[in-house]
């Protein structure tokens, strides 16, 4: 991405106005992927050890900084985009170094050598076989965002404007779907290993509860008072405007999703990543990428009816999802929780 960043925000047809901010914020970012690697690998090993608190504390580091760093850069020094990217790869990066000096003042040492670098073959095997269909899934998906924005960056940098204010704003909504999902994924292999399919199933209820109380709220409020949202990143009226048609269509997706996020963990924490990689795929290539495509040209002037792309082709997820499980329940139906042994989801 270093070397490339020039050609990749020629070939997003980043409009002219932008493509200044757009090739410094590319090379800063790309330079600065090997702390996002390790800020994201130094958490998991924690949350791996049992301590999901201090990852906690450090993103709280890491956005404090990067508020700070804002502030300085883009508000006092007027660095544009490329203080924007400054401001987040430093701010990763002091998070990440300040997580590996807590990791070595907690005493987690360990040898790590070149005699270390060995494959095993089994737990390889297995990683990849649960690991491949979401990374793979993870990489598609994030490549038809891409193809999105081409299709947006195309109706001119008012569009592409509104288009990056309502993502972020949609990022920050589905988080605490994404955290009961992984919740979800969780308790589903606990139980599912130890035998206890009723209580697999009731993670899987709670879950969707509990993701749509934060789903629900955000698309309604999005449906009254967008404006008020979108406001937060920009003051430009034509930017706020066309975001908030925007975001009344895509918070949909925040009900959705509570749904299929929830669903594909379960499934996963089966041992069955291939499932949720399928339905996710059909999804967005046969049904997100082409409804966006087509809802663009139905008014080039508005974002309105692509905003209605993302929960329409979630929908197809979700009804994929439905059959799949009900097709499936039977296996699991008969299989009740052991007396005196409870699990709270």
């Amino acid at each position: 991405m270093t070397v490339f960043h020039v050609p990749i925000a020629e070939v997003m047809h980043t409009p002219i106005e932008a493509m200044p901010d757009t090739m410094h914020y590319l090379l800063i970012c790309s330079l600065g992927i090997p702390f996002i690697i390790g800020y994201n690998v130094v958490f998991g090993i924690m949350r791996g050890l049992g301590d999901s608190r201090s990852p906690l504390y450090f993103v709280g580091l890491a956005c404090v900084l990067n508020i700070a760093l804002d502030f300085v850069l883009v508000g006092g020094l007027h660095m544009r985009a490329a203080g924007a990217a400054i401001a987040t790869v430093a701010s990763q990066g002091i998070s990440f170094v300040a997580a590996l000096w807590y990791l070595h003042r907690k005493g987690f040492h360990f040898e790590f050598s070149r005699r270390d670098l060995r494959f095993n073959g089994r737990i390889g095997n297995r990683i990849t076989t649960l690991g491949a269909p979401i990374a793979l899934q993870d990489a598609l998906i994030n490549i038809s965002f891409l193809i999105i924005t081409v299709i947006v960056n195309q109706m001119g940098v008012i569009a592409s404007a509104a288009l990056g204010v309502v993502e972020k704003l949609i990022v920050f909504a589905m988080l605490p779907p994404v955290a009961v999902s992984s919740a979800v994924a969780a308790m589903t292999a606990q139980n599912y290993g130890a035998g206890f399919h009723e209580r697999m199933n009731r993670c899987l209820a709670s879950g969707i509860g509990m993701a749509l109380v934060f789903g629900a709220s955000f698309c309604l409020y999005s449906q009254f008072l967008p404006g008020t949202l979108v406001s937060i990143f920009t003051g430009d009226a034509q930017v706020i405007h066309m975001a908030s048609d925007y975001l009344r269509g895509y918070s949909i997706d925040c009900i959705m999703v509570s749904f299929v996020f929830c669903f594909n963990s379960y499934f996963s924490g089966q041992g069955n990543s291939w499932f949720p990689m399928v339905h996710s795929l059909i999804a967005t290539f046969l049904f997100r990428i082409p409804l966006s495509w087509t809802f663009s040209h139905i008014d080039p002037t508005s974002l309105v009816w692509m905003g209605y792309a993302p929960p329409l082709s979630t929908l197809v997820s979700l009804l994929i999802c439905t059959w799949y499980f009900m097709r499936s329940r039977h296996r699991y139906g008969g299989t009740k929780s052991r007396p005196g042994e409870q699990l709270f989801c």
